[in-house]
């Protein structure tokens, strides 16, 4: 594997070696003999999580198998409830945009997508078991609510062992909160942000039985909102309910529901206009909007599990999840076309050249029903004590929408005294535009064998088979079938060096089935290729630091890049989606660093620097709207004494320059984002141990930029904004 890490690499190694000595100095804990951390299960972890606020010891995200950290052999990052609680993180989008390696764009004000060593991330979990993603971008939804989960974990790289598909990007696993408290417990938070954003928080738990052997706990959010974009508010709902009974001394069984509803108006689609008609850059402020008063994109998500978990003889246990997951939508949208007059902010309607106003209505929805069982625990071989894992998960998603036809629109646009106030068009009846149904279902083993003291291998692999059935009503043959069936190998070794320190290295393959479509409508063949990752990782403090750094090397073949027309525009289908073109021999490569923990008490910190380079097979930059570089750094602390009631933190975020193909009069453009630095700060008093006030701030630079797309939806980032949060626990 050739990869060229430079100086910045040689001095990430040395920062990773460099760690023990400073462990040595300020830690008064020892790991046992072997360097190991004992995995726990998922109570303990949820302790730990608390304890340790910035680390936890293990996790089975990657695997299926119980592993800590330092023995799983990819990148993974997890962001415990006290960083999302110190950071102020309310939804995936904000846990991602503070990742390491984990880059986010969007196509408007609701279409947002992740991306991960330069490939969209497209796999998401629930406590481990697969769930579906945003239809509308193939990526994960961004919506989603912090306020229902205790963590999030992010594995980098291919999960296809246990998501079902290889892609090479990162996998998101959201862990729930549970009804862990045996005693009555409450915590509110009110929060006043920027732009009149309002919100509170509500957390309760209560044991039902005197004996606390079940308990319920209810998780509840509101939020209102508006934006620096002009005309955009959002109002927000979000409820969480969970019942956990134990089973004697053996097993546990959870039963939860959740439910969010977001409902934005003068919400955009697409993105405004960056050149006049003569070909200037048109330099608007940040409030630009191209939406209406009368526009909205209502979004609705439910979700319904049962879970349980029963030790079997031995160290044996089985696990079992149903889960049903339903989105709804409705929208009216209206999006503009062309390049407005340098003098009057005019944007002409020309039937010939397809410029001027637009609008577009629909009704979504899609429901999942999933299972995952697997049984977990070791087995003795030559001697030895291994692991093993083995198990079934399936799942059987429908997608169905009708589209609503606008009338006429004639009314000119003015860009310069834009206020959002064009008449909105009357919507026909709807008529059937999509009705798609995919059903997965995978076998999937895996085993850690210890071969040697210091050396384990980690290998597993899973049969898998996807089946679609697919109506679009856009499609040049609106009936189409497709039947994919891949076996996914993944395998893994693990050397203790020391005390301290694993060297480790993966391999697996990559296969995913894609929604790119191409000129005829038709979906782009499976993603197919091989990942392969090298690394070393470090345990420090007594497993209150971990530190690893990655070396990896992807190679894709059938790869969906954006196809442009002559004046640089993106092509698009009759649905307004964006036509792609398949690419083989896509190389991503590159490096990840990252240190997560306490470095003293009261002193805990996060630092992720990670650099990629992704080409075609003739050596080409590719998706270069992505920056190559990210170094995402957060750390808070408090001190003792007189001042212990105090915390202060704070973060610096930097990205690398990146460009992207635009429209633009002349026939098309480069438009170019140079390097990106935001600053954050916080601080939180701790008045009693019941009742803290915390202060964030963003963006402190007031840095105005880019956030580019490879599709020409340019959009500027957030400016400067604030919050101040009371928390009240009871």
């Amino acid at each position: 594997m050739r990869i060229q890490i430079g100086a910045w690499g040689a001095a990430v190694l040395y920062g990773l070696f460099a760690i023990p000595a400073f462990a040595q100095q300020h830690s008064g804990d020892r790991e046992d003999a072997s360097g190991q951390t004992a995995a726990k299960d998922i109570d303990t972890v949820v302790v730990t999580t608390e304890r340790r606020s910035y680390t936890v010891d293990g996790s089975d995200a990657a695997t299926k198998l119980p592993l800590s950290l330092r023995e799983t052999p990819q990148s993974i990052t997890v962001i415990t409830r006290q960083r999302l609680d110190d950071q102020n993180l309310q939804t995936v989008r904000d846990v991602l945009d503070n990742t390491p390696g984990v880059y986010s764009y969007q196509y408007d004000t609701e279409r947002v997508l992740f991306t991960s060593r330069g490939f969209v991330v497209d796999n998401l979990m629930y406590d481990g078991v697969p769930a579906t993603t945003n239809f509308n971008t193939d990526s994960i939804e961004d919506a989603l609510d912090t306020a229902l989960y205790e963590r999030v974990e992010i594995v980098r790289g291919a999960t296809g062992l246990t998501t079902g598909a290889g892609s090479p990007a990162a996998s998101v696993n959201l862990v729930r909160k549970h009804a862990d408290s045996r005693v009555p417990a409450a915590q509110l938070e009110f929060t006043e942000g920027s732009w009149n954003d309002s919100r509170i928080d509500a957390d309760l738990s209560t044991p039902l039985t005197r004996d606390g052997h079940v308990r319920a706990r209810l998780v509840g959010a509101y939020q209102y909102r508006e934006s620096y974009q002009h005309l955009y508010h959002n109002e927000k709902q979000v409820m969480y309910g969970v019942i956990d009974a134990d089973l004697g001394s053996r097993g546990r069984l959870s039963v939860g529901y959740d439910y969010q509803q977001n409902m934005p108006q003068g919400n955009t689609w697409g993105s405004f206009p960056l050149y006049f008609s003569d070909g200037s850059l048109a330099n608007w402020p940040r409030s630009v909007t191209t939406s209406t008063k009368w526009a909205f994109w209502n979004r609705e998500f439910q979700t319904a599990f049962a879970e349980l978990r029963y030790r079997l003889g031995g160290d044996w246990t089985l696990r079992s999840t149903l889960s049903w997951r339903r989105y709804n939508e409705y929208n009216r949208l209206f999006y503009l076309y062309g390049f407005p007059d340098p003098q009057t902010g005019e944007i002409a309607i020309d039937a010939d050249t397809g410029t001027g106003p637009y609008a577009y209505s629909d009704r979504a929805k899609s429901i999942q029903r999933a299972a995952d069982l697997y049984a977990s625990g070791s087995f003795r071989l030559f001697g030895r004590k291994h692991e093993l894992v083995f198990g079934y998960n399936g799942s059987r998603l429908t997608n169905n929408s009708e589209e609503y036809e606008p009338g006429e629109m004639t009314q000119t646009v003015n860009l310069f005294d834009w206020d959002g106030s064009y008449p909105e068009p009357t919507f026909g009846a709807g008529t059937r535009a999509a009705d798609i149904t995919t059903t997965q279902n995978g076998f999937y083993l895996a085993t850690r064998l210890h071969l040697l003291d210091t050396l384990k291998l980690v290998a597993g692999a899973r049969y898998a088979d996807w089946k679609i059935d697919s109506y679009y009503v856009y499609d040049d043959t609106p009936n189409n079938d497709y039947d994919y069936r891949k076996t996914i190998p993944y395998a893994g070794l693990i050397f203790d060096v020391g005390a301290h320190y694993s060297l480790f290295t993966s391999y697996t393959e990559i296969f995913k089935p894609q929604n790119s479509k191409n000129i005829d409508g038709q979906y782009l063949d499976p993603i197919d290729g091989r990942s392969y990752e090298v690394g070393i990782k470090g345990v420090h403090f007594g497993g209150r630091l971990n530190s690893q750094l990655t070396l990896f090397r992807t190679l894709q073949h059938n790869v969906a890049e954006a196809v442009y027309d002559d004046s640089g525009n993106a092509l698009l289908l009759p649905d307004g989606s964006q036509v792609s073109q398949p690419v083989d021999g896509t190389v991503s490569r590159g490096f990840e660093f990252e240190i997560d923990g306490e470095l003293r008490p009261g002193w805990h910190a996060s630092l992720g620097w990670t650099r990629y380079v992704i080409e075609d097979a003739d050596g080409n930059a590719s998706r270069t709207f992505v920056p190559g570089t990210l170094v995402r750094a957060y750390t808070t602390w408090t001190p003792s004494g007189a001042l212990r009631r105090l915390t202060v933190g704070g973060g610096v975020d930097w990205q690398s320059s990146s460009s992207t193909q635009v429209g633009s009069p002349d026939g098309g453009a480069t438009l170019r984002q140079g390097d990106v630095t935001l600053l954050s700060l916080m601080a939180r008093w701790q008045f009693t141990p019941q009742i803290a006030l915390q202060i964030n701030g963003s963006n402190l630079l007031d840095k105005k930029y880019y956030v580019l797309d490879e599709y020409d939806n340019t959009y500027y980032g957030a400016p400067i904004n604030g919050s101040a949060s009371l928390r009240i626990s009871f």
